[in-house]
């Protein structure tokens, strides 16, 4: 199809999973067929998340609807391999961010769903298939230009959930947010976007030691709270620091006691926004709290393409801060063959600000 095509090599490896009950193996894949309308990416950072041993392997308890057998991964950062012939701007060599949703092209509504890593080989491979609109270029002279890496530009997939649930809701600067809970991978990015956004910020979670990292992020801006499990208590904490004009949840599918969403709810003044983000299963809401306070409840599914183009613009422009001076610090980068110890890492450093990637093909760091 290509000139860039015929330099691909017939094979790649890849961490090929054929079932959530065994164990993965580094495997040679053949490479997949550049088409019109896709691109081949190679992968250079492809992060781990804290929780994919529950995705991939223990028996897949998250019930998440993978097609087995996948090459895993679902989010990384890579450079451009090869191109079809209706690429217009992105050509071989460019660095890109890999979306890992696929959108509705042809449909009245446009739905996101997970693909990479899920029903498509994923990015902890030494190369990847995705559409063409989802390798989303990165300036490079602009981040050379502002000394960030392309490990610090790997926190793009952690960062850029949040804010498409803060644009959603329309957070503008000088609001307040509240963000629970705000102590994982998810939750603590908020802190970092809602602050680069120009809100204030109160954090809630459980982890006293995460919080107080948070609260050193921007003294004065960012206030934090301990989840007490009492939804008057939690009120009352969260008075104290309102009044609150967001409310955006994270709350994991395992959450057992969820009083903190309905504390969140209750603080929000009249007329202000909830950000459901979060993978909780049926939940009682104070229905009549959002009646009379005309509250706007918004439900987010990770962000849509233009929301992760403006985000590469804050981090470009260097609005949103990047690199472990700012808070945010890998803590592993590891070879496919390692894929042990990274899952281990990776749900050990669950918390916010911490990530572990794959590096697939070391020979571009």
């Amino acid at each position: 199809m290509s000139s860039s095509e015929n330099q691909l090599p017939s094979t790649y490896k890849g961490l090929l999973f054929t079932s959530a009950s065994v164990p993965p193996t580094v495997a040679s894949i053949p490479t997949p067929k550049l088409e019109y309308g896709t691109v081949i990416v190679r992968p250079v950072y492809s992060w781990v998340l804290n929780y994919a041993a529950d995705v991939y392997t223990n028996g897949n308890p998250r019930n998440y609807p993978i097609k087995f057998p996948v090459v895993g991964g679902m989010y990384g950062i890579g450079r451009v391999a090869a191109v079809p012939p209706d690429a217009t701007s992105l050509k071989v060599g460019d660095l890109v961010v890999m979306d890992p949703f696929v959108r509705n092209r042809d449909g009245v509504h446009s739905v996101n769903s997970m693909e990479l890593g899920m029903s498509n080989h994923g990015a902890w491979g030494e190369l990847v298939k995705i559409p063409l609109e989802n390798a989303l270029r990165v300036d490079e002279a602009a981040l050379q230009q502002r000394n960030i890496s392309i490990e610090d530009l790997a926190f793009f997939s952690q960062l850029v959930v949040s804010y498409g649930g803060f644009r959603d809701v329309a957070l503008t600067a000088g609001e307040t947010v509240l963000i629970a809970p705000a102590t994982g991978n998810f939750g603590g990015a908020a802190v970092h976007v809602a602050l680069a956004m120009g809100a204030r910020v109160i954090a809630m979670g459980r982890n006293e030691r995460i919080l107080a990292e948070l609260k050193g992020l921007a003294p004065g801006r960012v206030e934090t709270i301990t989840l007490s499990g009492s939804v008057e208590t939690d009120v009352a904490n969260i008075a104290k620091y309102g009044p609150v004009d967001v409310f955006q949840d994270f709350s994991p599918p395992m959450a057992t006691n969820k009083s903190h969403i309905r504390a969140g709810i209750l603080s929000v003044r009249p007329g202000g926004r909830v950000n459901f983000m979060g993978q909780v299963g049926d939940l009682e809401i104070p229905y009549i709290a959002l009646v009379i306070g005309g509250l706007r409840v918004q439900g987010t599914m990770m962000y849509t393409r233009d929301q992760a183009l403006d985000f590469i613009k804050l981090v470009e422009t260097g609005t949103i801060k990047l690199g472990p001076g700012a808070g945010l610090t890998t803590h592993g980068v590891f070879k496919l063959e390692e894929w042990e110890t990274a899952l281990e890492l990776a749900a050990k450093e669950s918390g916010a600000g911490r990530a572990v990637h794959f590096a697939p093909n070391p020979d571009l760091l």
